[in-house]
């Protein structure tokens, strides 16, 4: 809760950013979120400057079902290889990696359309802490582009985080 309290003002920053930014944004409705999405960037920003937090291109997948149903799973395209071959046998340092190089949950989720705002109802996920979190983020979708606003959990405050609509 504290995180999320802390990343409040770049939440804001973002959301009236994205308001002003985006003059052709469409309605935001269930139905409009429906269908897949692919991960295109997840920045936090750094000491006013935007760092990609899974790395220059990475890949992820964002299915919204009809029946409120969804998964979001993103990953660093250049995550290393365990050296023995076994992933329960991973060095110190390769479980490190991996751990910073993904992010993935999934539940159910509600849309706020008079806030702008996804509820994700988190079930379980690669970060623990949020199992069972209810999570409201703020978006936009401009044409096939999905922009959402994530809570702190990066370290550095809020995320911003880009999808591309698949078709």
């Amino acid at each position: 809760m504290k995180a999320m309290l802390k990343a409040l003002p770049v939440v804001a920053m973002v959301v009236l950013a994205m308001g002003t930014a985006v003059p052709g944004a469409r309605a935001q409705s269930p139905s409009s979120l429906a269908g897949s999405w692919s991960l295109v960037s997840l920045t936090v920003t750094r000491s006013g400057t935007e760092v990609e937090q899974l790395g220059a291109h990475p890949e992820g997948l964002l299915p919204f079902g009809s029946d409120g149903r969804y998964a979001l799973v993103g990953v660093r395209a250049d995550l290393p290889k365990f050296a023995s071959g076994n992933r329960l046998q991973g060095t110190a340092d390769e479980n490190a990696e991996i751990a910073k190089g993904n992010v993935a949950h999934f539940g159910m989720y509600t849309v706020d359309t008079a806030a702008h705002v996804i509820v994700f109802h988190i079930q379980r996920g690669t970060f623990p802490n949020w199992d069972g979190d209810v999570q409201r983020r703020p978006f936009i979708i401009d044409g096939d582009r999905l922009t959402h606003v994530t809570p702190g959990s990066f370290g550095y405050g809020a995320a911003k985080v880009v999808w591309q609509r698949m078709k």
